[in-house]
């Protein structure tokens, strides 16, 4: 079953289903550490994540290897609202967390009000059984996951592949059977990978990162990594860290994407030269200097920027909005160029 984010389900309401929406529910903010929730209190509020990552343990403790990850979009909190039982899980901040907020006092007017909200409520818990169903099977049987991107989140996928603690890999191809990427797991574990152009973690962000990501995806455990995967640098951080990690990464190259927002813009030199000690911080100062030397050669778009660096979009991002700061770079509209021309 399809599962549809909550801000696109947001979209194909009305006007007066939407008001209904903002007004019969408010925002709630949290910092990293904070609990929403424990296991074992009374469930009277779900909520929907604007911004940020929550992680849910069934044991309360940060860190447990139970922990589920989710992220902008998600709903949660609702199984123990719908259900009156008191909370299964505990409910923490990992990344700082935007949530939309909606109380069981409030459900009798928003019913009426906006009855679609109830509609997608039903297809989120429906997606979340199937997909439970699959991992609790896979636990009896060596991990054999597929199937189409439209139908399963790449955060599912990733998790149930880390928890079967099994050795494989992972590909996705595109509508067309090409090969977008591979990852190699061992026991779990992200150990290797490539996306397109990109290899070891830089590759394994841009897996997230990548809006347009369509097409089937595969896991097969018992592979040794025989494509391509192996030939990239070796990840070794924490799987939930990378995890975590990445989540954060989609969310700020959101907030980056505000300032410059129209990928098709070609990117010009301002100054004759850089200085590459303006650039802060130090950590993009060797992106900004190869993105410098680029585009002495040729003039390059941000979409042909992406593709050119051998980092993910984040930082390309994070790279040429710190260069248009600091007066090195214009960003000059397609259809301005066009005009010029």
């Amino acid at each position: 079953m399809p599962s549809r984010d909550f801000f696109a389900f947001c979209t194909t309401l009305k006007p007066a289903e939407r008001r209904a929406v903002g007004e019969l529910s408010y925002v709630r903010r949290g910092v990293p550490g904070e609990t929403i929730y424990a296991s074992g209190t009374r469930a009277d509020t779900l909520y929907v994540i604007n911004r940020g990552v929550i992680e849910l343990s069934a044991s309360g403790a940060s860190g447990s290897e139970a922990a589920t990850y989710l992220s902008r979009g998600d709903v949660f909190g609702d199984v123990e609202v719908l259900t009156a039982v008191d909370r299964k899980q505990t409910a923490r901040v990992h990344v700082p967390v935007s949530l939309q907020s909606f109380e069981l006092r409030d459900f009798p007017e928003l019913l009426q009000r906006a009855p679609a909200f109830f509609i997608y409520l039903s297809e989120q818990l429906a997606g979340r059984l199937a997909r439970a169903a699959e991992a609790v099977s896979a636990e009896n049987r060596s991990l054999h996951l597929s199937g189409n991107l439209a139908n399963f989140d790449l955060i599912t996928i990733y998790q149930t592949i880390v928890n079967s603690a099994q050795t494989g890999e992972l590909s996705v191809r595109d509508e067309d059977g090409e090969l977008i990427c591979t990852f190699f797991f061992e026991e779990g574990q992200p150990r290797c990978g490539q996306f397109q152009h990109l290899t070891g973690e830089e590759a394994f962000w841009q897996l997230f990162l990548d809006e347009t990501l369509g097409g089937s995806f595969s896991f097969a455990a018992g592979s040794t990594g025989v494509s391509h995967s192996t030939d990239g640098a070796r990840i070794t951080r924490h799987p939930g860290d990378m995890l975590i990690n990445a989540l954060q990464y989609r969310d700020e190259l959101q907030v980056l994407k505000d300032e410059v927002p129209d990928a098709s813009a070609q990117l010009e030199r301002v100054k004759p030269l850089l200085r590459v000690d303006q650039i802060a911080p130090a950590s993009l100062q060797v992106y900004a200097d190869e993105l410098w030397r680029s585009l002495a050669a040729k003039p390059l778009t941000v979409r042909a920027a992406c593709q050119q660096l051998s980092v993910s979009q984040v930082t390309v991002y994070r790279t040429i909005v710190e260069l248009v700061r600091t007066g090195h770079l214009a960003v000059v509209s397609a259809e301005h160029t066009q005009k010029v021309a």
